[in-house]
């Protein structure tokens, strides 16, 4: 993973922050471009009104990886993880798009 602020200043789990720093960027950016309401928004993702606030803000530490991925398939992205190394190359699917 990309060396990010998280790292530089020492956060333990900043590979973890990275990961949901960039998640809750595109779901949120995605809202954005799709001009939806935050009342629209959080009927299509399940989401209450301070939660969707919360998204929208980029409030990470609100989310796990795992509902960011659950937001993402909701928005009709389907979701995998990409794992490489050692001559393999696997594609899991975590999430089906909604």
């Amino acid at each position: 993973m990309v060396k990010s602020a998280f790292h530089e200043l020492g956060f333990e789990n900043a590979d973890e922050l990275v990961t949901k720093s960039q998640l809750i960027h595109f779901v949120a950016s995605e809202i954005r471009k799709r001009s939806m309401t935050q009342i629209v928004a959080g009927k299509l993702l399940g989401l209450d009104q301070p939660n969707v606030s919360a998204l929208m803000n980029e409030k990470i530490t609100r989310f796990s990886v795992e509902k960011l991925m659950e937001l993402a398939a909701k928005l009709g992205f389907a979701v995998t993880i990409h794992i490489e190394g050692h001559g393999i190359q696997i594609d899991v699917p975590v999430q089906s798009a909604a």
